[in-house]
């Protein structure tokens, strides 16, 4: 098949195949996956300042949890305390209980913790949401999260019934921790899980424009345009390495073939006649020795022609 066999409209049929591969590539980026959900922008700015602590506080809050004890009691453990100020249920987002959407949202961004949060419900009451980072887990034994929400909120309760009245409910974060500590450290070898660096979640991304979707199909045609070529480029190349191969063992037998010819002649002479014609002889093995040391470390097409003129020059020699 010519050339111009491959090509439709002028235009080489992988090029068609290229720009198929680039639409379908665009759908599955583009069409088939789903943006993440949205942060809302309170629990971004927890997020951000439970960079450097253990505990958040909203400007305004009730104070009923001393948030200054609270932070040296927990330390340096995988739990964060979140105290908010501003009530949850005007947000009209919230399909559930408020509150423990809002306390799941947190505990998805600093996913190797727990989390405490306290916040007003629907009755103006301010109470404790607990939940569970995805991540959180005791390395010699993964925490059961529902056992484990369970198990201390239940701690909690029983240990704090009379010790927390309506102005300070301190009491129910230093039994949670408490309990924090008996839960996991049953399996641990290695102590209390330790919070882990908190990375604020990147900025959500606005809708996406007519021109950045433009650009973003080019880029992809483009480079899977690129990828064609290379790919041609390196099939061309491999072969191109194939074929100087191939002719460099064809050389190399022949050679060889030439080397086996001169053997008799220059390794096993007629008795020479005179002292003259013993030294003939004695220079023609010697180079044929040599030549067969060349030949053995020759590798490239210079280092062959090289060998070839050197075998000429000896065979010329020994006739």
């Amino acid at each position: 098949m010519s050339a111009r066999d491959k090509r439709w409209l002028g235009v080489p049929r992988w090029l068609y195949g290229a720009v198929a591969l680039g639409v379908v590539a665009c759908f599955l980026v583009f069409g088939a996956s789903s943006p993440p959900p949205p942060v809302s922008a309170q629990a971004r700015k927890v997020v951000e300042g439970l960079r450097t602590t253990s505990v958040y506080e909203e400007p305004g809050g009730p104070g009923i949890v001393d948030a200054r004890r609270s932070r040296e009691l927990i330390g340096d453990r995988a739990i964060v305390l979140v105290l908010l100020a501003r009530p949850l249920v005007d947000d009209t987002t919230y399909r559930t209980d408020p509150r423990a959407e809002r306390c799941a949202e947190i505990a998805g961004l600093v996913a190797t913790s727990v989390v405490i949060l306290y916040a007003f419900d629907d009755d103006g009451e301010y109470d404790a949401e607990y939940c569970v980072g995805p991540e959180f887990a005791n390395p010699a034994n993964p925490v059961d999260q529902e056992d484990y929400v369970s198990g201390v909120v239940g701690g909690v309760n029983l240990g704090t019934h009379f010790r927390v009245t309506d102005t300070d409910r301190f009491a129910e974060v230093e039994e949670y921790v408490y309990t924090f500590d008996q839960y996991t450290m049953r399996d641990s070898p290695n102590g209390v899980p330790r919070r882990g660096v908190v990375v604020p979640p990147p900025p959500t991304p606005d809708a996406l424009q007519a021109r950045q979707v433009a650009l973003a199909l080019g880029g992809i045609l483009a480079g899977t345009v690129a990828l064609f070529v290379l790919l041609r480029a390196a099939g061309a190349f491999a072969g191109g390495r194939r074929t100087r191969a191939a002719a460099s063992r064809t050389r190399t037998e022949e050679i060889g073939t030439r080397l086996n010819r001169l053997a008799d002649t220059v390794l096993h002479p007629v008795r020479p006649a005179n002292a003259r014609a013993a030294r003939r002889q004695a220079d023609l093995a010697e180079r044929y020795v040599l030549l067969l040391r060349d030949v053995e470390s020759a590798r490239t097409a210079a280092e062959l022609t090289e060998v070839e003129g050197e075998l000429s020059e000896l065979e010329q020699a020994a006739r």
